[in-house]
């Protein structure tokens, strides 16, 4: 192939010509002339012709793909230089297919005075071998795979459902701050007197609950003094809380003997009666009632005993 290709150097491009003619000799070598797909080779053109000439060369191999295969691809940009009347271009190439593979360069052209030839490097050529064994060296390129498309993905059921959770997520919250809301300050003798029905719905004397009912009962009594008296605790005993109420108004004079009889049936397990439970059910209901008169006469029990003392007036 190099010596085949030198030989073409004393070769003269013919074409049609305006003028006198145009003396041009061309030669051009491929090395190496044999190669494998992939390896890169050089193609070296060299053109002669008279001083003051133009000379254009290709830019390089036609890029047209046969079966969606590319046979002969430039490598780099081609290398183009004057060598006194001589030029010279150097082109990288590299094959994609294997057999002979013409090298699909345009001719070069050479003009002075307007009159133009046409050096042909039509018969440029490399010989590409297989490296397969010899039972598959008939290899049929694939075809050019289609370009990628990705798919449309519909992100709309996924937004919704995002939505859907945050509002779930703020309901949910706006729920929980809802119930465990602070909840407003039960006036004590309000609660006094529900709790004080809630033990008395339960029977609790006449089925054979005597003591716990007294137990109960004082135990409200207690609850409600802690919340109204000034100085008086729950944790208090007996004593200590005589001592912060110093009761000695009216039915408030009980409230020691009522406090005593229920320590004697809590911690000494002491019997007492239904009758006797009762009745110490109802004045602790009405020792409550007299604190409450007495330190908010707005109250109920305070507008009751302000009627009451208003009748004996009367």
């Amino acid at each position: 192939m190099i010596a085949v290709a030198a030989a073409v150097f004393l070769l003269q491009a013919a074409l049609p010509q305006t003028g006198a003619d145009l003396p041009v000799k061309m030669g051009f070598t491929v090395n190496p002339d044999t190669v494998v797909v992939g390896q890169p080779f050089n193609l070296l053109v060299k053109v002669h012709a008279p001083k003051g000439v133009r000379f254009e060369f290709p830019e390089g191999p036609d890029t047209a793909s046969e079966n969606g295969v590319r046979p002969i691809e430039l490598r780099g940009a081609r290398a183009v230089t004057m060598l006194g009347d001589t030029a010279v271009a150097l082109y990288r190439l590299v094959a994609w297919d294997i057999g002979a593979q013409p090298l699909r360069i345009s001719d070069v052209r050479v003009s002075h005075e307007g009159v133009e030839r046409r050096a042909p490097l039509a018969t440029a050529s490399v010989f590409v071998r297989s490296v397969l064994p010899a039972d598959e060296d008939s290899r049929v390129p694939k075809p050019a795979r289609p370009l990628i498309v990705l798919p449309v993905f519909n992100w709309w059921p996924w937004i919704a459902l995002a939505l859907a959770t945050i509002v779930g997520g703020l309901l949910w919250w706006a729920w929980r701050r809802y119930r465990n809301r602070p909840r407003p300050p039960i006036d004590p003798w309000v609660r006094a007197q529900r709790e004080f029905g809630k033990i008395e719905a339960r029977d609790l004397p006449g089925s054979g609950g005597a003591r716990e009912y007294i137990a109960d009962m004082v135990d409200v009594t207690r609850e409600y003094l802690a919340a109204r008296v000034t100085g008086v605790r729950r944790s208090d005993t007996t004593s200590e809380l005589l001592r912060a109420m110093q009761p000695r108004d009216g039915v408030e004079r009980d409230l020691p003997a009522l406090l005593e009889r229920a320590d004697f049936v809590k911690f000494a397990r002491g019997n007492v009666g239904a009758e006797e439970a009762a009745a110490a059910g109802r004045k602790a209901r009405e020792i409550v009632d007299h604190v409450e008169a007495r330190l908010n006469p707005e109250s109920e029990p305070g507008r009751r005993a302000a009627a009451a003392r208003q009748e004996r007036a009367a």
